[in-house]
């Protein structure tokens, strides 16, 4: 008797097997969302543009694209046309780099004393000669000093150039010490910033040494070094228009610095 039951109790139990596997191929198991282990949401990417004026310099320009290079970064820089005519080699050398050229115009005119007609004439002037010299031109205009109003930016909209100032102003330009440059630059750092240094227009032995301190820094920090085409890109900017956007922090127009007369070429 008791052997039948043991025969029974096995005839159920794989019944039961059979039916246990059968209703979890109709029926499969979801566990409840809560009890999934979800990966963390991917962290947003930092990025900062850093944007030098008043090249190309034959010192310190180099110097500048061999620390960009070591850490993987690139830039964007402002060129005089009176520079680009004395060295085209190293504006080539901006572009081999991975970095961008923009336009500063021919001899760093001022808004306010030429208008918008001598403005555009002046950085048209520079844009014929890298095209001259087969040198790519990237569609970013910054107005020495900084000067500009509405009618500039809707001229230079027209013909698809940005007008573009800056975020951070290092005032490198007045030789206020590498340490003053640096703080200047990692103190107000944000993504979506765009920094004013320079690579010529005088002695930029200061702004190089605070170059090479800011970019392992910022990196640590998980920030991307940015041209300006890349910049409008990932910021999702369409349409050709002042830089940096509204609500984004500006800085002032920089006083007009008296120009030094640089140790490597002419005034800039």
């Amino acid at each position: 008797m008791k052997l039948d039951r043991w025969w029974q109790a096995l005839g159920l139990l794989a019944v039961l097997t059979a039916f246990m596997a059968g209703s979890q191929a109709a029926f499969p198991f979801h566990p409840h969302p809560s009890t999934v282990p979800s990966k963390p949401p991917a962290r947003p990417e930092k990025v900062i543009a850093l944007t030098f004026d008043d090249g190309p310099s034959p010192k310190y320009t180099p110097e500048i694209l061999s620390l960009l290079t070591r850490y993987h970064a690139h830039a964007t820089f402002f060129v005089l046309g009176s520079e680009v005519a004395q060295y085209p080699k190293i504006v080539t050398d901006i572009v081999r780099q991975g970095s961008a050229v923009a336009n500063h115009g021919y001899t760093h005119v001022n808004f306010f004393r030429v208008g918008v007609g001598g403005v555009v004439s002046d950085m048209e002037k520079t844009a014929a000669l890298l095209k001259k010299d087969h040198i790519p031109l990237t569609p970013f205009y910054r107005p020495p000093y900084g000067n500009s109003n509405r009618s500039l930016v809707d001229a230079l909209g027209k013909k698809g150039i940005y007008t573009t100032l800056w975020s951070i102003d290092t005032r490198d330009w007045s030789s206020p010490g590498t340490s003053f440059i640096t703080k200047k630059v990692l103190a107000n750092a944000f993504s979506g910033a765009i920094v004013l240094m320079h690579d010529s227009g005088g002695n930029r032995t200061q702004t190089v040494q605070a170059v090479a301190a800011i970019l392992p820094v910022l990196e640590a920090e998980g920030y991307k070094f940015v041209t300006l085409p890349q910049y409008v890109k990932d910021l999702g900017i369409k349409e050709p228009t002042k830089l940096p956007l509204p609500g984004q922090p500006e800085a002032r127009p920089t006083p007009s610095p008296v120009r030094q007369k640089s140790t490597a070429g002419p005034w800039n």
